[in-house]
Order: C-alpha cells, then sequence, then structure tokens
C-alpha cells in the first residue's frame, strides 16, 4: 500500500461485530462478542503495532482474546501468534496443520522455488518486504492445538471450520455465518504483491504445496455460497465484484 496504514481506513465492518483488516501485506478478521473477540490469523511479526492498533481501534484489548484461529502455518499469517500464545491465549489450526505451526516441517515456498523470479520487480519488491516484515525469523507456535467445531462453537462470532487444503496440507478456511462470509487464507485471495491483477484469484501454482487439492478446495469454497470473501491477500471480496469468476489462475509471468 502506498497510503499510510490506519486503522480507520483498514479496518472495515463487513456485518455487525465482523471485522476485516487488510494489512499492508496480508490481512486478519477480528469477530467480537462483547469485551471477547476471536482473533483469525495475526500477519507477519513486523505487523504487531498494527494488529495491536486494529484490536485497540474496536474497543478491545489483545489480553481479552479468547482464542487465535490460524488459517495455516506460513510465516506472514502465524507472525504474532507465538507472542499471543505466551499471555496465555489459545492458539488453534487444523490437526493437519500443527506441524507446520510448529515449525516441525515448513510447507512453503523457498528461495530455491523463486529462483531467478525473485529478479523482477514485483517478485523482488514482494520477498524484501516480507524480509523486512520479520518473514525469516522463528515464529513458532509450539503450544498450538488442534481445533474441533466444538471448541469454535464457544468463541466469538461462531466461525465454522471449512478444510481447504492444498496451500498447505492443512489449510483452513472460516465460514463466519452471521456475516455470510468466508474467511479464505490463501486458499483464495483478491490481490498479492507479486499478481498484475486485482479480484478473485489463485496464488501461482509454486506456492501451493499440493496445486491439485489447492484447486479443489477452491470447488469448496464456491458451494459454501457466501457473499463476502475475507481473503489472506488483498481487498473484501463482495458479489457486484464477483466471487466465483477468477480473474487470474496465478499463471502471469514470471510464474506462468
Amino acid at each position: 500500500m502506498s497510503k499510510k496504514w490506519s486503522p480507520e481506513d483498514n479496518v472495515k465492518e463487513v456485518a455487525q461485530d465482523v471485522f476485516f483488516v487488510e494489512g499492508p501485506a496480508v490481512n486478519w478478521t477480528i469477530l467480537r462478542r462483547g469485551r471477547e473477540f476471536t482473533l483469525i490469523d495475526t500477519g507477519y511479526p513486523g505487523n504487531w503495532p498494527l494488529l495491536q492498533s486494529s484490536i485497540n481501534f474496536l474497543g478491545l484489548a489483545i489480553e481479552n482474546a479468547a482464542a487465535v484461529l490460524l488459517t495455516h502455518g506460513h510465516s506472514d499469517h502465524i507472525g504474532n501468534a507465538a507472542r499471543i500464545s505466551a499471555l496465555g491465549i489459545p492458539v488453534f489450526a487444523h490437526h493437519a496443520e500443527l506441524p507446520n505451526v510448529r515449525r516441525e516441517l515448513l510447507e512453503q515456498i523457498s528461495v530455491k522455488d523463486l529462483g531467478l523470479r525473485v529478479l523482477r520487480p514485483r517478485v523482488g519488491a514482494w520477498a524484501v518486504h516480507a524480509v523486512r516484515s520479520g518473514g525469516l525469523s522463528d515464529v513458532a507456535v509450539p503450544e498450538v492445538a488442534a481445533m474441533t467445531q466444538g471448541t469454535l462453537d464457544a468463541l466469538p462470532g461462531l466461525p465454522q471450520i471449512i478444510v481447504t487444503g492444498g496451500h498447505t496440507s492443512g489449510h483452513a478456511s472460516f465460514l463466519v455465518p452471521s456475516a455470510r462470509a468466508v474467511v479464505t487464507g490463501d486458499a483464495l485471495i483478491s490481490g498479492h504483491a507479486i499478481s498484475p491483477v486485482c479480484g478473485p484469484q489463485m496464488l501461482p501454482a509454486v506456492f501451493h504445496h499440493h496445486p491439485a487439492e489447492a484447486w479443489a478446495s477452491l470447488e469448496v469454497i464456491r458451494q459454501l455460497g457466501a457473499e463476502t470473501i475475507l481473503p489472506g491477500h488483498g481487498p473484501m471480496v463482495t458479489p457486484a465484484q464477483g466471487i466465483i469468476e477468477l480473474v487470474s489462475d496465478g499463471s502471469y509471468p514470471p510464474f506462468g
């Protein structure tokens, strides 16, 4: 984003007590119930001041989080989860994603995967931002636990887990029925620093651990019939912008 980030501009109320926060490069979602809330994803480590600012802007305090839910274990989504866990707040992910979150393994694009693509302006700028935001730091969350729907049923916002593997083995999305919205993480995005387009799109195949499974998960999201997409990257998507039709399959240069 070229404009200075502020909660006034970047915290959007999707429905009553459901808030989408568009970060400089990665997003998170807040589901509020009174003074407590559910936080879905946490941004890069360098997003900590922005994360706190977005929470405080809603009249909340990080200490009153009921839980943190993680879509998947990449550093730009779990960057502040360990810090929050240290406050005694439970952190949950799909059971198949626990090894990624704990850093027992890492299903994430590597420098080798990027190769000479990193010399392209968009890709290089994204890589530099990721490093400066703490993307290479230790973000392991040892205390992460496996979520169940029973766990989620007690949380603010009553999110429903939707299994959308492919980007990583245990990638999860979250349906928020009260907002008719789905938090899609990286299973479906609407923009990215490496992408030349804005709108519903897939990340390039090299970013997915199992590309074919990622495409199958897209169909799972379509079948939900949600009115609003709250992606891990890019702006919120509403029906007027087209949820079903992709503007890109991720095959743009230098990934095509």
